[in-house]
């Protein structure tokens, strides 16, 4: 061997220590950096099926029936169904009605009580001129 091959390996072999452990950390950093990464993207993955699971779960809570409301789901196509607000509104009306039947019963009956006072008075005034 020649003489710069010689030192060459002399070198090589004194610093070898220290490049092999170079080298190991080299590793370790880009053995670390991978890992990294493949946690990121598992998270990531996780994170989107997580998610669309969640707003699939949300839109499933959202489709059911709301048996609280006091709305009807289906629509009463027959007439058969009534809703509260129409109920109240058939008892005001009705007790309306009731009022103002009451007061057009007591109106005939001034009109039927005067009429007959009237008759009666005619018919005093006509058997008073008869006598």
């Amino acid at each position: 061997m020649s003489k710069e091959k010689m030192d060459a390996y002399k070198a090589h072999k004194a610093n070898r220590k220290q490049e092999i452990a170079k080298e190991k950390r080299r590793k370790k950093a880009a053995k670390a950096a991978w890992y990294t990464m493949g946690a990121l993207c598992v998270a990531g993955i996780c994170a989107a099926v997580g998610l669309t699971g969640w707003n699939s779960y949300k839109s499933y809570i959202d489709s059911l029936p709301d048996y609280s409301a006091t709305e009807l789901i289906v629509d009463d196509i027959v007439g058969i169904l009534e809703t509260e607000e129409e109920t109240e509104e058939a008892e005001e009306t009705a007790s309306e009605d009731s009022e103002s039947e009451e007061t057009v019963a007591e109106t005939a009956e001034e009109n039927t009580a005067s009429e007959e006072t009237a008759a009666e008075d005619t018919e005093s005034g006509e058997t008073e001129e008869a006598e």
